[in-house]
């Protein structure tokens, strides 16, 4: 029994059809999915920055760098953390953190008070907590993570 060409033809774009749905609709899984990983890792970025926020206000209080760092250092465990900087109410950088791979040279910036709180750059998701005690605004912890 042969097959006429025409139905040839129909049954090539059925399957090409098919195809390229299949394709389509991975490819809008695999973007979710990815979608889906940022928010975890922003939300969990979040989550540290409001624990740095907490754990450094003692050391803002008391003028204290060296607890400030010992506390920041303690993202080391922490490989998507770029860069962490507790910035006083002036904006002038505290105490900071780099991690090994990450040259010295990149300009980390923390976000105005006023501004929101995450935003991206440069391939950086970035997360900026208030240090508050007793209503009264000490400075900004800023942390630039990677995906």
């Amino acid at each position: 029994m042969a097959v006429s060409s025409t139905k040839k033809s129909v049954i090539i774009a059925f399957a090409a059809g098919m195809a390229l749905g299949l394709m389509f609709t991975s490819l809008s899984f695999i973007k979710a999915q990815r979608d889906r990983g940022k928010d975890a890792v922003l939300y969990f970025t979040y989550g540290q920055a409001k624990l740095i926020s907490s754990n450094v206000k003692c050391a803002m209080s008391f003028d204290d760098a060296k607890d400030a760092n010992a506390v920041l250092n303690s993202l080391k465990t922490q490989y998507n953390i770029a860069f962490a900087g507790v910035y006083d109410c002036n904006g002038k950088l505290f105490a900071y953190y780099y991690r090994d791979d990450i040259k010295l040279q990149k300009n980390f910036k923390p976000l105005p008070p006023s501004k929101a709180r995450f935003t991206s750059h440069d391939g950086y998701m970035i997360v900026s907590e208030p240090i508050i005690h007793d209503n009264q605004f000490l400075g900004t912890v800023c942390l630039w993570a990677q995906p």
